[in-house]
């Protein structure tokens, strides 16, 4: 069984928070279509294709990521495995970074004997 599954009940709160993240985006893009265009694009045809468009930015953000973090996997074996330098690629994506930055400052402190924050 998976700890961490993709999909799960437990996360629904955060997959809410990206729906209205989402459909707030879409809103504000479609307002600045119309007002860009003087109101020559329908309000329901600009909602629609901002939308779609900002789905798709989404999509692609969700893809580069899998992409990356199949790059990470590797080094974050190494680091579990004991490695002081466990060669973990440099990604662009900030959310990678930040949580690769996390992995290595905790295997750090585990090393130093330093038990993480919150834990008893």
């Amino acid at each position: 069984m998976n700890r961490y599954p993709l999909l799960s009940s437990k996360n629904l709160p955060a997959y809410a928070v990206v729906m209205m993240l989402w459909a707030g985006f879409s809103v504000v893009l479609a307002l600045v279509l119309r007002a860009v265009t003087e109101g020559a694009v329908g309000w329901v045809s600009a909602l629609v294709f901002c939308a779609v468009a900002v789905m798709l930015g989404m999509s692609i953000m969700f893809g580069a990521s899998a992409v990356n973090l199949r790059k990470l996997r590797p080094g974050f074996g190494r680091l579990a495995d004991g490695a002081s330098d466990p060669a973990i690629p440099r990604v662009w994506c900030p959310v990678l970074t930040m949580a690769t930055r996390a992995a290595v400052e905790l295997n750090e402190k585990v090393r130093e004997g330093k038990r993480p924050a919150g834990n008893g």
